[in-house]
């Protein structure tokens, strides 16, 4: 329970880092390894506490800051990412169509349906051939270093370059007779047919203890090895999950759509290569702009925006690209340095946070929300952050504290790391920039995020006449 506002004294700036430091040396923080970094905000910035500011940490979402900072820099708030469909008709004969994704993390199956129309009266009744382009993101669609564990679920979905509904499947799980397996069921099944499921899972009797439900995949393989019990007469359960042959699902997709508007196709094939086009083109969808897909990304923390936006950054910024995410680190380090940032030490494996591969000092995450304050995207950028106690992944935080509307910010957790920075106004002090960092914790998230909380209501206690 965070305390209450009224108790809380007064704080002289001087008292700051005596009582900082005591929270931080207390169960459970005093075992973890933690940063924290608060400053003035503005061109005259001091620096009121700093505790392994310029250490690496793991940021977790964290990260997203950076990446969108880079991107509203970089692409602007108004940049869209555009699917094309190229190709020249023949009067009465079939047309040879490519289909070129440009990483639309928005783009939908009825969207496919609206550029089958935009075909229809293009004049395309016929297809030769159907070429699914997905090489504008060159290598992995899972980052490699994303933990499996992760990348079975659609919060992990792999990131290519043609997206249909967020590459992700629901699968839907319901006790049946004592005993039995659960019932499986694809709410809305997939273009290219069902993911073989090896159905270990059990039914048992009401009111008896369950194990937990998992589901595992090997390697490439589709199957999924489904385990664990849910009680006959309880609520069924539904695993969202992530779906690995994500450009085998849009080419069914785009074959049905195509035939649903009695247009014949012939060769589908698709491609990882890219190839100059002649061709004019003959239909197209946009993504929401970057201002849209950075709510997305920072305020509901959404890891398939995120990574988008990073690797945008990768294949945009000019020069021979072989692995997209590798290539958006690169950018995103780029940026930060055009702004001001000192990012020469950080490193940069994916733009979501997933990655138990990145390196951030909470120093680099203030520095960069300092730029943002006055850089021309600035306003587009603080837009997109949660605000405590009101919206996103904030909501639900400091609600009922003298901080709830006061604090505009990004979260962050992986297992045993915890993050949360951002802008925070105390009721009687100057606008302050802020990052506070756990890594290496043995707690649950909701401890490590009550006691980040706790830090910042200290934080919400200095006043500027003592």
């Amino acid at each position: 329970m965070l305390p209450a506002i009224e108790v809380l004294a007064a704080l002289c700036p001087a008292q700051l880092t005596t009582q900082l430091d005591s929270t931080f040396s207390q169960t459970p923080l005093n075992t973890a390894y933690t940063g924290m970094v608060l400053q003035t905000q503005g061109q005259n910035r001091r620096t009121l506490y700093n505790r392994n500011g310029d250490r690496l940490f793991t940021p977790a979402s964290n990260i997203k800051l950076l990446t969108t900072a880079a991107a509203a820099h970089q692409l602007g708030g108004y940049y869209r990412l555009r699917t094309s469909v190229y190709g020249t008709p023949v009067p009465g004969g079939s047309t040879a169509l490519r289909v070129v994704g440009r990483g639309d993390p928005s783009l939908t199956t009825a969207q496919i349906d609206e550029l089958v129309q935009q075909l229809t009266q293009a004049g395309v009744n016929q297809v030769s051939r159907l070429v699914i382009d997905d090489s504008y993101f060159p290598g992995f669609a899972t980052n490699p270093t994303w933990e499996w564990e992760d990348a079975q679920y659609d919060y992990a979905a792999p990131v290519n370059s043609l997206i249909l509904n967020r590459n992700a499947i629901a699968l839907q799980l319901s006790p049946t007779q004592v005993g039995s397996p659960l019932a499986v069921a694809w709410p809305q099944p997939l273009p290219a047919g069902p993911l073989p499921v090896a159905n270990d899972s059990t039914t048992v009797a009401a009111g008896a203890p369950t194990t937990p439900l998992t589901l595992w995949r090997t390697g490439d393989a589709p199957t999924i090895w489904l385990t664990g019990q849910l009680a006959q007469g309880s609520n069924p359960q539904t695993l969202n999950l992530a779906v690995l042959n994500p450009i085998q699902q849009f080419a069914a997709a785009m074959e049905q759509a195509l035939r649903r508007q009695s247009v014949a196709v012939g060769q589908t094939v698709i491609v990882q290569t890219p190839a100059p086009i002649a061709d004019p083109e003959l239909a197209a969808i946009e993504s929401p702009s970057v201002r849209e897909l950075m709510v997305l990304a920072n305020r509901d923390s959404d890891n398939l925006y995120a990574e988008v936006l990073f690797k945008t950054l990768g294949v945009t910024a000019g020069g021979t690209v072989t692995e997209a995410s590798q290539a958006g680190g690169e950018a995103v380090k780029a940026a930060l340095a055009e702004m001001g940032v000192d990012a020469s030490a950080l490193r940069l494996a994916d733009g979501s946070g997933l990655s138990r591969h990145n390196l951030v000092s909470p120093i680099a995450l203030v520095e960069t929300l300092q730029v943002m304050t006055t850089h021309p995207q600035g306003a587009v950028f603080r837009d997109s952050l949660a605000i405590a106690g009101q919206s996103g992944t904030l909501s639900n935080r400091l609600r009922g504290t003298v901080l709830e509307g006061r604090l505009q910010g990004k979260s962050g957790a992986l297992t045993g790391n915890v993050a949360l920075s951002g802008y925070v106004q105390p009721p009687n002090y100057e606008p302050l920039v802020f990052s506070i960092v756990i890594n290496h914790s043995n707690q649950p998230a909701s401890v490590l995020r009550q006691k980040i909380d706790e830090l910042l209501l200290r934080v919400a206690q200095l006043r500027d006449d003592c």
